[in-house]
């Protein structure tokens, strides 16, 4: 986790954020959001909103309310207390790729497993950088889908002790992760343990599955990631002006309904609009307007007081770790900072707009976590790093080597990348000339080779591979 020293970015004027807030406004009222569940539209009707059909016309000013009620921050508790996250507190946090059918090791691309879910669970554990165990860093294609989500929840919860994501690919896998995550904190009590990534159909429209899902953590106390799912040019305008406009109507809807729910529930909001490629139709989920969208995003966040999710991690288009991944995910982390996200989504192992989890793009994606962690983080000024001392002991001409103030520092003084070599080209070759990409390879696989899992109670272990087992018999 890191806490930016330096002042978000802010790249809109008080004007446009008023013609945006007109905007959604206009939306909501006069073309109205789409619910495809019939509990969430008796509910808004219920409230006062006018639905025709499937179509609810909200009162904005009423949204607005609900929106302003949503809490600013917000605890997300770990099974080890001491991962447990603020929220909304000016803390940026990092969570992995998620949502990859296929893994990349090795050079080697396949259908992503439940050993591939288990070894990625476990370098994220260990990895310093990343503050959240995830989701589905993969899916376990191995295991029958009726039942998969146990096995990810039972894996999120069990081989890591930091926060996780639930599982909302359908009402049980929901109702399964509040259970399970209810037995290793010994107890919800009103705590939120999880979030979940809740993407709309958009345009305007949120479908059964998601409005569900929302509904049930709401009543839970878990807290939701309302992430419309406009594309620029697609699913939405063109233009990041009328995305973000449409991207807030659809959001505003949703945390309408989760505070009609259970008011204070807490809530993340997303931002970041990828693009669509007007050559070819395919999702661009990198570039500049996708970088805009993210430091946009989170600065209409803080002006409606809302914890923000950015879609703003390691993302890149990119087949495999190589340059174009490399500058395409330090464009959109760097978004992800400058905007003082809360969390970073997707920050390590993403490869082709989000098909792959690649295990040498995790290893790449934290080390580049690290060195940013350096060039956001405070900068000391005070005696002892003026270094005056030294500088009157040195003189004219001389070195800093050897001197009392070097010899106290050289070990930590600068930032120690894992991956990115800093030999000079003879070391290099002496080494096997090797490429970044190869470099993560033995990172990852050294790592997998020292893994220690985290403590678990054993009781609990007990408890939830019992209920696993039980359900998977049950739903199987």
């Amino acid at each position: 986790m890191l806490r930016v020293a330096r002042p978000p970015v802010e790249i809109l004027s008080a004007t446009d954020i008023a013609r945006l807030d007109a905007a959604w406004r206009t939306i909501i009222s006069e073309i109205g959001v789409q619910f495809e569940h019939a509990g969430a539209l008796t509910l808004l009707q219920e409230a006062g909103q006018r639905v025709e059909g499937e179509t609810v016309y909200f009162d904005a000013d009423w949204v607005a309310g609900l929106v302003a009620q949503t809490p600013s921050t917000f605890t997300w508790h770990a099974r080890n207390a001491e991962r447990s996250l603020e929220l909304g507190a000016g803390i940026t946090t990092f969570a992995p790729a998620y949502g990859a059918p296929f893994v990349t090791k090795g050079g080697e691309r396949g259908n992503g497993s439940l050993a591939d879910l288990r070894n990625l669970v476990a370098l994220i554990q260990d990895a310093d950088e990343l503050d959240i165990a995830g989701g589905v860093v993969t899916e376990a294609q191995d295991v029958p889908v009726e039942y998969r989500h146990l096995h990810l929840l039972r894996t999120l919860a069990v081989e890591s002790d930091k926060p996780f994501m639930a599982a909302v690919s359908s009402r049980d896998a929901t109702l399964d992760s509040m259970r399970i995550a209810d037995i290793v904190l010994g107890g919800l009590d009103g705590r939120c343990a999880m979030t979940a990534i809740l993407n709309s159909v958009s345009p305007l429209r949120w479908d059964e599955r998601m409005t569900d899902a929302m509904m049930l953590l709401a009543e839970h106390g878990q807290a939701g990631i309302i992430m419309p799912g406009a594309m620029l040019g697609a699913m939405a305008p063109v233009t990041i002006a009328g995305g973000t406009a449409e991207m807030l109507a659809e959001a505003f809807a949703a945390i309408a309904l989760v505070q009609t729910v259970r008011p204070g529930a807490p809530v993340l909001i997303g931002s970041g609009l990828p693009i669509t490629d007007m050559q070819s139709g395919a999702a661009g989920f990198s570039g500049p307007e996708l970088a805009q969208g993210v430091v946009l995003g989170c600065q209409l966040a803080r002006h409606y007081g809302l914890p923000t999710r950015a879609l703003g991690g390691g993302l890149t288009t990119s087949q495999v770790t190589d340059a174009q991944a490399g500058w395409e995910s330090m464009q959109i982390l760097k978004a992800s900072l400058d905007g003082h996200a809360d969390v970073v989504m997707h920050a390590a192992g993403w490869l082709d707009a989000g098909l792959v989890t690649g295990f040498e793009k995790l290893i790449a994606d934290v080390d580049m976590i690290g060195s940013l962690m350096v060039e956001y983080g405070p900068i000391e000024i005070d005696d002892a790093t003026l270094a005056l001392d030294a500088i009157r002991e040195v003189g004219h001409g001389g070195h800093f080597f050897g001197v009392d103030h070097t010899m106290e520092r050289y070990r930590t003084c600068f930032h120690r990348p894992v991956v990115a070599s800093k030999q000079n080209i003879e070391r290099w070759r002496a080494a096997g000339s090797l490429t970044a990409e190869q470099r993560a390879e033995v990172v990852w696989r050294e790592r997998l080779e020292a893994h220690v899992p985290p403590s678990i109670d054993a009781d609990v272990e007990r408890e939830v591979d019992a209920y696993v087992a039980a359900r998977t018999l049950e739903l199987g």
